[in-house]
Formats: structure tokens, C-alpha cells, sequence
């Protein structure tokens, strides 16, 4: 038997009801668990590291306009991969999503990743009630009644939706991890500290809220989802007014001034340095998707933050955590500052941040007396 006792008591226990979520389609009442959960149940039985998804299909069969907004629909089949032991167990489902936005890519996003989702929750079913297959009995006698009170469940909202800096919609979310990835990217995507402080004046109650209903909505680290966005927040703003005061004070002092400055003082190039960080790659892997916040990673290398030289790679300071979709997007399309700036992302700035974090760790961890420059060895 591949799995634990521990594991297989997890797979055929019952499904807590207030992980139960419905929704009306066609006159119907369907009953489903979120995309999130079973992320998260897959992470607590399987082990972080012990399972991944693979997208096989993934195939866009409608597209048009309604009410003003790009609309699409998609199918995926996802293949899941658990490794118990010295065996994988391997399992494949299939499913559909609609998406919406303002820009056809935001509608195409937004549609595959739903269809994704819905094929990896049928796959991960297979594996037993806590992943939904308790469902799939119209009586749910697998299910565990948890009172007769359902205000709690009730309360969450049927879809999250990003509002801009006046109040617009932007995009609407029917999984609330797919919400935060949205929230991310505009975040980051915001150019002024007022732009800031508005874009968040129009969303900090949805954050809330999502705290409030989805208290476990949360990273393997065990922070919640929505405190992250106000740490990004807090950090988006902290950079946006230095950058702001920066360039009050270039303008004051004069292009001129400032570009003889940086001559005088300008160092000979060196030769870029390759470090080679096991650590710190898995460090990255273990962060979400910087595109769509996702888990399992891997740690993709950005092959534009130094010079090519044969056959070498950058140095692994200069990785970012990608799902597996997305990291072989990004080599499709060749171009990759291209890749980089249409999801509206810097990984620069990302992968210099993971790369402080862990040499914050790592010198917290060094001996006193072994503490040495760190150039020394480069």
C-alpha cells in the first residue's frame, strides 16, 4: 500500500459540511468544494512536496463580446501526480471555465484557469471525500453535519470582484486565490501613491471580508491570503513614494548635474558573478506563482539579468517562482522581457527580494566569528 494509515484514515474520512459550498446553474442546486481547499487538503495529506498538476489539454472553445466585455470558455484535462513512497499515483480529470474581463487576455486568464481548477478537483476527487467525492452522492452520506446553522457559509459572497482606483469593476472571481492574484497584479501594475491609496480604499472592505468568511484561507507558511495583500499594499506604497521623492529631487538638481555625478563615481564593470544556491532554489519553489499564485512552483531563471555565456545559466539569484503552465508559457512565447511586461511583473525586483530573504537567513544562521564580506567569495 502506497500511503500511510495516517493518509488513508485522511482520504476516507468525511467532508466537513461548512466546506461545502452550492450554486444555482439551470434551475439546479449544485453543490462543490473551492479550488483553494483542495489545494490545501492535497498540502495536508499528501505533503507540499509530494504532489504537482500538470495541464495536458487546454483548448479555448468560445469567444465573443457581452455587454461591453471580453467573454470566453474553456477546457482543460489536468493529470495530478501523487508520490507515496517510491510510487506515483497518478490520476486525470477534465473540466470547463468562463471568463470575463476588460481586454481579451484578461477573459482568456481568467477562463483557463477556471477550467484548470474544475479538471484538477475531479482528478484529486478520485482520491476520496475530502477532495469532493461526496458530492457525487445525492444523499452525501459522506458528508459530516456540522449543526443546522449555515449563516456562517451563507455570508460568503457567490463571486469576489477587483474594483479600480474610481470604483469600476475591473474582474469578477468565483475562487477567491484567483481574487488575490487579480488584487497582486494591480497592485503592482499601479504607477502613483494616490493611484495606491484609492485602488485600496475600493477594495480593503472585499480584503476584509475574505479574512472574515475564509478564515482558512491560507499559504503553507499559514498567512492568510488577505493579510498578505495589505503587507504588499503597505510595501507598494512605501515604494511608490520613494520613488516619487526620488524623482522630485532628480528634477530639482537637473539631469545635467545628475548624470555628471553618476559619472565621476562609476566603477569598472565586473565580470557577472554565478552563484549556484541549491537552498535558495528550493526557497523560491516553495513560494506561490507570480503569476497566477498558485502552488506547486518551480524556480524559473530570468535569462535577461546577466549576459549569456555558453552553456551556463544565470546566477540563481535571479530566479522567481513559476507554476508549471506558466513557466512553459514563458519559454513558448521566446521572448521573455516581453512575457514579463505584458503580465505587468518586474522579477527583477521579485527575485532580488527572495534573494535578500534568504541571505537574511542564512547570515542569521553563520557563527559570529565565520562572517566574512560577502564579495569575498565571488
Amino acid at each position: 500500500m502506497p500511503f500511510t494509515d495516517t493518509q488513508i484514515n485522511y482520504l476516507k474520512a468525511k467532508l466537513s459540511a461548512k466546506h461545502v459550498k452550492t450554486r444555482e446553474e439551470a434551475g439546479r442546486t449544485l453543490s462543490y468544494v473551492e479550488g483553494w481547499h483542495a489545494i490545501a487538503e492535497a498540502n495536508r495529506i499528501f505533503g507540499f512536496d509530494a504532489w504537482d498538476r500538470e495541464t495536458i489539454v487546454a483548448r479555448c472553445v468560445w469567444e465573443g463580446m457581452r455587454n461591453g466585455l471580453n467573454v470566453c470558455s474553456y477546457v482543460a484535462r489536468v493529470r495530478v501526480r501523487v508520490r507515496a513512497g517510491e510510487t506515483a499515483v497518478i490520476r486525470e480529470g477534465s473540466g470547463s471555465g468562463h471568463g470575463t474581463g476588460l481586454t481579451p487576455g484578461e477573459a482568456h486568464e481568467n477562463a483557463l484557469k477556471k477550467a484548470e481548477t474544475d479538471a484538477m478537483k475531479r482528478a484529486l476527487a478520485t482520491f476520496g471525500n475530502p477532495f469532493g467525492l461526496a458530492l457525487y452522492d445525492k444523499e452525501q452520506q459522506g458528508v459530516r453535519r456540522v449543526g443546522t446553522k449555515r449563516s456562517s457559509t451563507s455570508a460568503i459572497p457567490v463571486s469576489w470582484v477587483v474594483r479600480s482606483p474610481l470604483g469600476k469593476p475591473l474582474s469578477e472571481h468565483d475562487d477567491p486565490i484567483d481574487y488575490c492574484s487579480a488584487v497582486r497584479r494591480q497592485l503592482e501594475s499601479i504607477k502613483t501613491p494616490e493611484e495606491a491609496i484609492a485602488f485600496w480604499e475600493r477594495n480593503q472592505e472585499t480584503v476584509a471580508q475574505l479574512r472574515k468568511t475564509l478564515p482558512d484561507l491560507k499559504t503553507e507558511r499559514g498567512q492568510h491570503y488577505g493579510e498578505l495583500l495589505g503587507t504588499l499594499y503597505t510595501k507598494r506604497l512605501q515604494e511608490l513614494a520613494a520613488k516619487k521623492t526620488a524623482q522630485a529631487e532628480k528634477d530639482r538638481v537637473g539631469a545635467a548635474g545628475l548624470e555628471n555625478r553618476t559619472k565621476e563615481t562609476k566603477l569598472p564593470e565586473a565580470k557577472p558573478r554565478r552563484v549556484r544556491d541549491k537552498e535558495h532554489l528550493r526557497f523560491v519553489a516553495s513560494h506561490a506563482c507570480l503569476i497566477c499564485g498558485r502552488l506547486p512552483s518551480q524556480a524559473h531563471h530570468i535569462r535577461f539579468a546577466q549576459p549569456r555565456a555558453l552553456s551556463r545559466k544565470v546566477s540563481d539569484e535571479w530566479a522567481v517562482p513559476l507554476c508549471a503552465l506558466h513557466h512553459r508559457a514563458l519559454h513558448d512565447h521566446g521572448n521573455e522581457e516581453s512575457w514579463w511586461k505584458q503580465h505587468r511583473i518586474d522579477p527583477m525586483s521579485e527575485a532580488e527580494r527572495l534573494w535578500q530573504e534568504t541571505r537574511g537567513v542564512q547570515r542569521a544562521k553563520e557563527p559570529q566569528e565565520s562572517r566574512v564580506n560577502p564579495q569575498a567569495g565571488h
